[in-house]
């Protein structure tokens, strides 16, 4: 396999790099997702990212993807909750000999999410098969499309309103700190401490310090 197809490895480690550097700045779009999948067909190309409580889309990004394809893809996937790779296969393969559908992150318990993505291999493409191809950028494409979609939230998130010792104090009292026990890590008075607590309550719209954290267990769960 590898003998043959010099040239398709070149193109993947050179999209490598590109997702690597869209990870960086999470920049990650339509257009950086086609351009990686250029081994693939250019049509027909669809990306879900998911999240693995309650199997809801995140973000998804799509380039002439039949909408029937999709919806029965995703029933089968979200719905039905089927995980078995063979069984999704087997339906791509049922729509279009060529097509083809690969998953990643599903089994890793420290990530909140997982990829669906589904494309179609190239007729011209033999020695390099976009089916083998795809596992080996799919992990970066992953990465990348995750930091732009929480870069996205995080933007909405009130989280992001909080100052740089805000949120140490934050991290230190969802370490389950007291005020004096924090004051004395961060080298501050417990009333300081007192006051950027009651300032975090407030710009996060919480009532107590347990809403608070469910906020915080929420949005780092993306």
């Amino acid at each position: 396999m590898f003998l043959g197809c010099t040239k398709e490895l070149a193109g993947i480690l050179q999209s490598i790099e590109q997702l690597k550097l869209a990870l960086k700045e999470r920049t990650f779009d339509l257009s950086l997702f086609q351009e990686v999948m250029s081994f693939a067909e250019a049509e027909g190309l669809y990306l879900a990212l998911i999240s693995k409580s309650g199997y809801e889309i995140k973000s998804e990004l799509a380039v002439s993807f039949n909408e029937v394809t999709k919806q029965q893809l995703l029933a089968h996937f979200i719905t039905q909750k089927t995980t078995n790779i063979s069984v999704l296969k087997h339906f791509c393969k049922c729509q279009n000999p060529l097509a083809d559908v690969s998953l990643y992150n599903l089994d890793n318990p420290d990530s909140g999410f997982l990829s669906l993505i589904s494309f179609n291999n190239k007729r011209s493409n033999r020695t390099a098969p976009a089916s083998y191809l795809i596992e080996l950028i799919l992990p970066y494409i992953h990465k990348a499309h995750v930091a732009r979609f929480c870069a996205e939230s995080s933007d909405l998130c009130p989280l992001s309103t909080l100052t740089c010792r805000e949120k140490e104090v934050f991290d230190w009292i969802a370490s389950g700190k007291t005020n004096v026990e924090i004051g004395l890590i961060l080298g501050i008075s417990p009333f300081t401490v007192k006051n950027h607590v009651a300032k975090i309550l407030e710009k996060l719209n919480a009532p107590n310090r347990s809403a608070a954290m469910a906020l915080r267990k929420n949005s780092y769960a993306l």
